[in-house]
């Protein structure tokens, strides 16, 4: 004799770590159990379903059929959800949804559509945060990286560097942020070197720019 049962997980479980809580589905058959991970939200939606449809979940098949159905349109609202928000990665958004504990295949073919019908498209996502970071005094390499981390390679990108950078609008940038900040008369070099390089900068730029900055304070 099949059943089953849901359990969601205690109030205020989520504090406990940084993963978000999951709900476990078990499922009994002549004294074998089988227990599955899966997002509370969709746990939620199953258990609605079952209590005003019983029959519809009445066996192990049918009711992983209705589960992948519910996480489907689950991890598509959540999705969107986020997107509403703001733009993310197909990266970063596998992630978030990972998090939330959707089923990896289920988000990969979520994953597909999106990009499919431009929900999610990682060229625009990219060509917007490049802008953004330029025009906060970000330097090339930092640029490169944080887009690294958002699953973005920025070399395969159409116009990488020279439409966003270029060697003298990087050391003009690179003078103006270093310009507002004071920095002591010993090392004054080497830390105006440390300084520029950290916001990205290339290495010839922070010299450049170290070189300037101790004429002027001569």
């Amino acid at each position: 004799m099949e059943s089953w049962e849901l359990k969601l997980p205690k109030r205020g479980e989520a504090r406990l770590g940084a993963r978000k809580p999951r709900a476990e589905l078990v499922l009994s058959e002549e004294g074998s159990e089988r227990k599955l991970s899966i997002p509370v939200m969709v746990a939620k939606r199953l258990k609605g379903i079952s209590e005003e449809r019983p029959w519809v979940a009445d066996n192990a098949r049918s009711l992983m059929e209705v589960e992948r159905e519910l996480e489907r349109r689950c991890c598509s609202e959540r999705a969107e959800a986020l997107l509403n928000r703001r733009d993310y990665s197909t990266a970063e958004m596998r992630s978030k949804l990972l998090d939330d504990g959707f089923y990896a295949p289920i988000i990969d073919e979520y994953l597909r559509r999106a990009s499919d019908v431009g929900l999610l498209d990682d060229a625009r996502y990219a060509d917007a945060f490049i802008r953004s970071k330029v025009a906060s005094g970000w330097g090339e390499r930092k640029v490169s990286a944080a887009l690294r981390v958002r699953g973005i390679d920025a070399s395969g990108l159409d116009g990488w560097p020279y439409e966003y950078f270029d060697e003298d609008s990087e050391y003009e940038r690179a003078l103006e942020i270093a310009s507002r900040k004071t920095f002591s008369e010993r090392n004054r070099f080497s830390k105006v070197v440390r300084f520029v390089m950290g916001r990205g900068f290339s290495g010839a730029v922070a010299y450049d720019v170290a070189h300037r900055i101790c004429e002027d304070a001569e």
